[in-house]
């Protein structure tokens, strides 16, 4: 596994596994196939230097959405997808927020001790909601490779 503590290594190491998963969610849910997600890289933010004059860098809103309506019970099957997948990566710390689900919003969390996090929110179309679902990431503060020279 390449060393995750460096900046750049964990930016490619969320972004792939966001990835994989948005593939494996397109396979495993028919409301997902043949859709067109939106991409948004995310951006970076810059800490202020540390006492070695080097500056941390975190990465938030690394992902994918997609306006789509799903069902209940497709909500249920992107839940197991991601327990699975995620249980096997550097962010093996699952949880589901359960406090809104009777309003159709779904809520799945997946991070670390380290603060790095994977969400996947999903909406579930209804008079509150917008029908969609978001596959996130954020990447916590690390040094660039350069900095570790």
């Amino acid at each position: 596994m390449e060393n995750l503590e460096i900046f750049e290594n964990a930016c490619n190491y969320f972004s792939d596994n966001i990835v994989k998963f948005k593939d494996i969610l397109t396979e495993k849910v028919d409301a997902l196939k043949d859709k067109e997600w939106v991409f948004d890289k995310g951006s970076t933010k810059v800490f202020k230097a540390d006492e070695t004059g080097r500056k941390k860098r975190c990465k938030v809103s690394i992902g994918y959405c997609l306006k789509v309506e799903i069902t209940k019970a497709d909500a249920l099957t992107v839940w197991d997808e991601f327990n699975m997948f995620f249980k096997e990566t550097y962010v093996a710390d699952i949880e589901r927020i359960s406090n809104n689900e009777e309003l159709g919003r779904y809520e799945f969390i997946a991070k670390n001790t380290l603060g790095d996090e994977v969400r996947c929110s999903i909406y579930l179309a209804n008079e509150w909601n917008i029908a969609q679902i978001c596959i996130l990431g954020y990447v916590s503060g690390r040094y660039k490779k350069t900095d570790y020279k």
